[in-house]
């Protein structure tokens, strides 16, 4: 038996040598009629969608649910109560994750489950220990991040509102310099990341830290965070708390990054006047990095109802701030360039469009500490001694402005 079989095979794979291409592509479409290829096979050409990641940051205010998707997916969210759930179907998705993992700590997350109701739906059930209101919306896919779903559960007792700025406000003889400390990303935004891995959110916020203590130190004075924890805040956001606050000062701190490892040094920047382009093609990229951080961006203010009245009070305040910005920001370059551990890479204030710095009522300026793309920098960034320094820096710059400008 099976010497003949051997030779059967033989004469078989002679016949298909000498069937022509066209014959042979008929008889193997015949011999697979009516087979179901494996999905693998059959979806080779068309990758299927996967929920590659899901990560959960805390705010004081709100949740953030982030998923992480090959590709732009449709969904839908419904609440349930008795008890409070949140419901979230992604379509022709698959699940690429353990949903063990899925299950972080949150104060209003109790616990994350999925399930398939349908062919090619995921669903995501959010058990609730409260009342939220959700937010979602669609990240399409950049250079370094996938495309994203996310989902901001926002508790009930915080509502999302702008306060309107006070364009001239009233000093009260008794009352502390508030200066509020922007520390630059957060959660799944880590900003500029280091060739040894450093994120730019984390030594921002060490700084930071470190800033609102030495300033918390000087009589009068008061400092104020705009986040407290590793989380996502908006540029607009970011702006409305330093409002809250009733802010005299805004100071945003960041780390730098560029293409090459030699550029170094700390640079401060101010809001550039409207209209006005940035000086160079380096700070046009940084501009757009950080705005792109976020996806509103800016202020909209509707404090006068006329408005050619409100265009002149805008500007006349805007300009006033940007004067006094670029004063504090000349102040802060002086005290980091007589540290022996700091070097600048502008000597001198640069105006950009950054929106953080949007506030018409606020001097506010932006620190780029130093360069994560330079590993020496790097290095130096991430030691307590010299965030201690350069927070100190900070401190003195922001002391010697406040008693100048006779605001203390």
């Amino acid at each position: 038996m099976i010497p003949s079989n051997r030779v059967q095979d033989n004469h078989h794979q002679g016949a298909l040598a000498q069937t022509p291409r066209r014959t042979f592509l008929k008889l193997l479409a015949a011999s697979t009629a009516g087979l179901v290829l494996p999905v693998s096979m059959a979806q080779a050409s068309v990758r299927p969608n996967r929920i590659t990641d899901l990560r959960v940051w805390t705010a004081p205010d709100h949740t953030r649910v982030v998923f992480d998707l090959n590709q732009v997916a449709k969904h839908s969210l419904f609440r349930l109560s008795n008890p409070e759930r949140l419901v979230v179907d992604l379509q022709d998705v698959s699940l690429d994750i353990d949903p063990s993992r899925m299950n972080q700590s949150d104060p209003v997350v109790v616990r994350i489950r999925t399930g398939t109701p349908s062919p090619n739906v995921v669903r995501t059930v959010f058990e609730l220990n409260s009342e939220i209101r959700p937010r979602s919306f669609l990240l399409k896919a950049t250079r370094d991040k996938s495309h994203r779903l996310v989902l901001d559960l926002f508790r009930k007792e915080f509502i999302e509102t702008e306060p309107a700025p006070e364009l001239f406000k009233k000093q009260e003889a008794s009352r502390e310099t508030v200066i509020v400390i922007d520390p630059g990303h957060g959660g799944e935004d880590p900003g500029a990341i280091g060739l040894n891995g450093t994120m730019e959110k984390d030594v921002a916020f060490q700084v930071a830290q470190k800033l609102a203590r030495n300033i918390n130190q000087i009589p009068g004075f008061k400092a104020q965070l705009t986040r407290t924890g590793d989380y996502y805040v908006s540029l607009r956001q970011r702006v409305a708390i330093a409002r809250q606050h009733s802010a005299d000062l805004f100071i945003s701190l960041h780390a730098d990054a560029f293409r090459t490892g030699n550029a170094q040094g700390a640079s401060v920047y101010t809001l550039s006047e409207q209209g006005k382009p940035t000086p160079d093609r380096a700070i046009n990229n940084l501009v757009q990095r950080e705005n792109n951080a976020d996806l509103i961006g800016g202020v909209d203010l509707n404090l006068v109802a006329d408005p050619e009245v409100r265009g002149i009070l805008m500007d006349l305040s805007q300009r006033d701030s940007l004067n006094r910005a670029l004063v504090f920001g000349k102040n802060l370059l002086r005290e980091m360039s007589s540290s022996s551990a700091m070097t600048l890479h502008f000597n001198e204030v640069k105006q950009a469009g950054f929106a953080v710095l949007k506030a018409p009522d606020i001097p506010s300026v932006l620190v780029e500490m130093a360069f994560l793309s330079n590993r020496k920098e790097e290095a130096m960034l991430r030691q307590q001694n010299h965030q201690e320094s350069l927070a100190r820096a900070l401190a003195n710059g922001t002391r010697k402005f406040i008693q100048g400008a006779h605001l203390a």
